[in-house]
């Protein structure tokens, strides 16, 4: 099994490509500059663009009807986000998902049509597109395999490796930057559940508790607990 993973790889013809024919300007890219906090896009828009990040984190998260919130994703620059715009007029729906800014963002919005247009005419850019958005359901499908199988201490201690290596923070003392409600909405339980994962993760001397973050101080032992969940951490 392999270590979880809420953040969205690019692919670099995808990106690359984009880059390079938004710069030329055969595909037509919107400047966006978003502060932390700011919504990329809302639950309910109309969403007639695709977006294109070349800076910054977006969480891509849903609301829960006890008021909680469950991040779906967490997309890095050279990443896609949006894709409603692609449904035909008549199947198409309002965003079921939120998308805000984690840090500083600047993204270029796509229209889709036009975007669409120019997949249909350049094969290979397609395929990417494709493969893409296959790995994006593929992180789905494996989280949901991974919260059925492991208890949450041991996703727990694998989501923290996992941001650690996302923040380029491998060895100890490393920051993981998230109160231990952001951490919930992350793995999706309750925020009680990660209290009681963070008190035992102390009691074995794997990590700290500051304002705002945790300091994961024993990576080693924190693997141990992680066990399969880490294969290639």
């Amino acid at each position: 099994m392999e270590a979880i993973s809420l953040f969205v790889q690019p692919k670099p013809l995808l990106s690359d490509t984009i880059e390079r024919v938004v710069a030329e300007g055969t595909l037509k890219g919107r400047p966006i500059r978003l502060n932390p906090g700011d919504y990329l896009f809302r639950e309910g828009d109309d969403m007639r663009d695709t977006f294109y990040l070349t800076r910054g984190l977006v969480r891509l998260y849903s609301d829960t009807p006890d008021g909680y919130t469950k991040t779906v994703f967490f997309h890095k620059a050279g990443t896609l986000i949006g894709f409603q715009g692609f449904r035909p007029e008549i199947d198409r729906k309002p965003s079921i998902l939120n998308a805000k800014a984690t840090t500083k963002v600047e993204a270029y919005a796509l229209d889709a049509e036009s975007f669409g247009d120019y997949l249909k005419a350049h094969g290979e850019v397609c395929y990417a597109m494709a493969q893409y958005l296959f790995e994006m359901m593929a992180l789905q499908t494996r989280e949901a395999v991974n919260a059925s199988i492991y208890p949450v201490l041991q996703r727990f201690s694998a989501l923290l490796l996992t941001l650690a290596r996302e923040f380029n923070s491998a060895q100890a003392p490393a920051i993981v930057p998230f109160s231990n409600e952001e951490l919930a909405e992350m793995l999706g339980v309750h925020v009680n559940s990660i209290t009681n994962s963070v008190v035992a993760l102390r009691n074995a001397d794997c990590v700290e508790r500051q304002r705002g973050a945790l300091v994961i101080t024993d990576f080693r032992k924190l693997k141990s607990i992680a066990e399969n969940l880490i294969a290639s951490s």
